[in-house]
């Protein structure tokens, strides 16, 4: 049987969810009551569980026994397979189940063992590591902005409220479609174009902030090079004024040379002098350019 016709709308659907929400959130609740019994550690320890115990085994209860949720009852409506042929499997149920209630978590759990192992990779150079460790990052936030786009597509034209749904290809087809009220449903366009702008927005100003933090590490890098470009240059130029200088050119002796009288000058200073004159610029002894001796590894 084709049940392409009978394919349930947006307004049987939320409803349908709604309704299981509230049935879920009333077991979590009488599961966290019994479990405080057990001791206020142990219901400090394990509340949290509680209500993702009570949707899996809300769901995991009505999959596994081929039933529609109180929800699904309520609306009327039931899950069939992507070709609109048959009751989808209890393993494809299952499935979109877990990837409802615990897909986030696993998702995350992924990310944090695989970020731990690029932190861990000597192999992977310094560079490549800092960007794959910012995408990693990125993907954490990427959940709740893909879940909004896929429900502006659902308000839009669709019968998958859930992502779970869409994953696993389950639709939802209204079994007593000779009762659906007849109204319009331009209210859920407007909000499927209203939820899309909002994303699409959140998104641009995401990337906004993403490039101008960008652009600032850039700035402090180029800043940080400049200021260690400073140090280097200070550091020599402090290293030029505190070597001894040559009483001729009055420079950083170069080619440091001794005379007999225990005077030292540069080697071409003292020469073009002695080319002058045949004594010592300081103690005016005798002086012969044979008599110059120039010293080596001394500054």
């Amino acid at each position: 049987m084709d049940f392409r016709k009978a394919r349930a709308r947006q307004p049987e659907i939320v409803r349908s969810v709604q309704k299981d929400a509230r049935y879920t959130t009333e077991l979590g609740e009488d599961l966290s009551d019994i479990l405080r019994l057990t001791g206020p550690r142990n219901w400090i320890k394990y509340n949290q569980l509680c209500q993702l115990i009570a949707q899996l085994s809300y769901h995991g209860f009505a999959s596994i026994n081929n039933l529609q949720t109180l929800g699904e009852e309520y609306t009327g409506i039931i899950q069939v397979d992507g070709n609109f042929k048959q009751i989808p499997s209890r393993l494809l149920q299952l499935i979109a189940i877990i990837l409802e209630f615990g897909g986030d978590a696993l998702f995350l759990r992924v990310l944090q063992k695989l970020q731990k192992h690029v932190a861990e990779h000597d192999e992977i150079v310094p560079e490549a590591k800092q960007k794959l460790q910012k995408f990693i990052q990125s993907l954490r936030q990427s959940p709740s902005y893909i879940k909004a786009l896929h429900k502006s597509l659902f308000y839009l034209n669709s019968s998958k409220y859930q992502l779970s749904k869409r994953t696993t290809s389950i639709n939802y087809v209204l079994i007593r479609h000779w009762l659906q009220p007849e109204f319009s449903l331009y209210g859920y366009k407007i909000l499927g174009v209203i939820t899309f702008l909002q994303v699409t927005v959140s998104l641009a100003i995401g990337g906004w902030e993403t490039w101008k933090e960008h652009k600032r590490q850039q700035l402090e890098a180029l800043k940080q090079a400049g200021k260690s470009f400073l140090q280097r240059s200070e550091s020599q130029q402090r290293a030029v004024v505190d070597a001894p200088q040559c009483i001729l050119c009055l420079e950083p002796r170069q080619h440091c040379s001794l005379t007999p009288c225990g005077h030292l000058f540069c080697w071409n200073c003292i020469l073009e002098w002695l080319e002058e004159r045949d004594e010592c610029p300081l103690c005016r002894e005798s002086l012969k350019k044979s008599q110059v001796i120039q010293l080596r590894n001394y500054v």
